[in-house]
């Protein structure tokens, strides 16, 4: 036999009827979906009126609001809230960075632009030689590009372009 879901007002979550039952059960105020039904709304509304609201103590339409999923403070605690707020969010600006953050900073995102070095490439090996870590990141793929063609550039890390250096000098040699 076939199987049916029905819904009655006295039974919303539904039955499992036989088919042959079906039609009886129409008749009878049984529908095949629930949405047919005219159940009563459910009213998460406040359960006062107007005229209950204004004899209402403060302290009963403040657990009335939290019911309502609301967050109430006094005037002390809004106050320290306020403050909280006004003294946590400082504005960070440019200027309050001083001149070497920002050039470390630059440097350590490539940004630094030298305009190329002044320096021979003859003064940079022999720089490079004496103290290897004291060029510039710029001067390291100046050296690295124009002497030995590494294919060096600036957003490698300095010692990545160091160790590239320094083993094209050894093949060289």
């Amino acid at each position: 036999m076939s199987k049916l879901w029905m819904y009655h007002a006295n039974c919303p979550k539904g039955e499992i009827v036989n088919l042959s039952q079906a039609e009886q059960l129409e008749q009878d105020g049984w529908v095949k979906s629930p949405a047919l039904l005219d159940l009563p709304k459910e009213d998460n509304a406040a359960k006062m009126d107007a005229d209950q609201i204004e004899r209402a103590r403060p302290e009963d339409l403040v657990g009335l609001v939290k019911t309502m999923g609301f967050k109430v403070l006094s005037e002390v605690e809004f106050e320290a809230e306020m403050n909280k707020a006004k003294f946590s969010a400082v504005p960070v600006t440019i200027e309050s960075f001083s001149d070497e953050e920002l050039i470390a900073e630059a440097e350590r995102r490539g940004l630094k632009d030298s305009g190329g070095s002044t320096a021979s490439v003859d003064d940079l090996l022999n720089q490079f030689n004496e103290d290897p870590e004291s060029l510039t990141k710029a001067e390291h793929v100046e050296l690295g590009n124009t002497l030995y063609s590494l294919g060096l550039r600036e957003n490698m890390k300095e010692a990545t372009l160091i160790e590239k250096i320094n083993a094209a000098i050894n093949e060289a040699d």
